[in-house]
């Protein structure tokens, strides 16, 4: 764990002087870890004064993406960085577009400081997307979920959320999905398919994450906590990092990494249901017990529920 308590010194220490201390004339940059590298590429509308910042930003959340599993999910890929005045959050906009390399576009609120880009979700959600060669059509709520599942657990890994913070997230976020059914009568593919049409977001969202959490779960208890999905993403990286494939294809190529049945017919099974699934005994079984009002967070944590160690290892990583 040596390597996810240098990520969290890091993100707490550096001082905004640091961040000026140096300036540059270049549009582009590059990080590199052993042999893979990240393109950046400033639009020119992101002040000069704001590369540094934002490099030094974008290597936090490249060394926050290791935490999954040592390496990242793809040897190459680009940044492109845009500016917009907004102040809806310090980083209000980013997708994925699919290619060779990929491209995670994020738009920066120009206004924002470092300490407040560090804290926003939006850069480890579209990098999480990365982690599985999806050809962006199709049973979005596969991808949705996959990238909302590991924005909170790096977010956790390097410090800017607890155990219970991570939880009390999970937690909220499913009870959004759930009350979002209002379209009861169209199953989860429809709604995802059609998502700008419908805008029942969270339950795409979130039924996407229960999906990823069970399946984690599942995998751990088969094989009594031996094999992890993170292990499981970096053998489907190895294999299928080039390719464009389809949500059902990706569950069925995890199935065959794995040696299970497992992945492919949950996928099934979400993709048809009507309803954000049931998540109170899946969390209640991980030791995440509702909490009282009056407490910081939501939720509390137990340790003597039958999947608490589960619940510990997810949060820590196999590191």
């Amino acid at each position: 764990m040596k390597r996810y308590r240098v990520v969290r010194i890091l993100i707490r220490v550096i001082p905004l002087a640091a961040i000026f201390a140096a300036s540059t004339q270049a549009r582009s940059d590059s990080i590199t870890h052993s042999d893979q590298l990240i393109h950046i590429q400033y639009a020119a509308t992101l002040e000069k004064a704001k590369h540094q910042q934002t490099y030094l930003w974008l290597q936090q959340v490249a060394e926050a993406l290791l935490t999954v599993y040592g390496e990242w999910p793809q040897d190459k890929f680009n940044i492109t960085v845009q500016s917009s005045s907004s102040r809806h959050s310090p980083v209000p906009w980013g997708q994925v577009t699919r290619g060779e390399p990929d491209t995670v576009l994020l738009v920066v609120n120009s206004e924002s400081d470092f300490q407040e880009i560090s804290s926003d979700w939006t850069a480890f959600h579209e990098l999480s997307h990365l982690l599985i060669p999806y050809s962006g059509h199709g049973d979005m709520w596969f991808s949705e979920g996959l990238a909302t599942y590991y924005q909170n657990i790096i977010q956790a890994r390097i410090g800017l959320l607890s155990e219970t913070g991570l939880w009390d997230k999970l937690a909220s976020g499913f009870e959004r999905g759930r009350k979002q059914n209002q379209l009861s009568h169209l199953n989860l593919t429809e709604i995802s398919d059609n998502m700008r049409k419908y805008r029942n977001f969270m339950r795409v969202h979130w039924s996407g994450v229960h999906y990823w959490l069970t399946a984690d779960i599942k995998l751990r208890q088969q094989s009594e906590n031996k094999t992890t999905q993170y292990s499981l993403l970096k053998q489907l990286k190895a294999s299928c990092q080039h390719s464009s494939m389809s949500a059902a294809a990706i569950a069925e190529q995890l199935d065959l990494i794995a040696d299970v049945d497992l992945f492919k017919p949950l996928f099934d099974e979400y993709r048809d249901s009507l309803a954000m699934p049931d998540y109170e005994p899946v969390l209640a079984a991980l030791g995440v017990i509702p909490g009282q009002t009056n407490r910081e967070y939501g939720v509390v944590l137990t340790a003597d529920a039958p999947d608490a160690h589960i619940r510990t290892s997810i949060y820590q990583g196999d590191g």
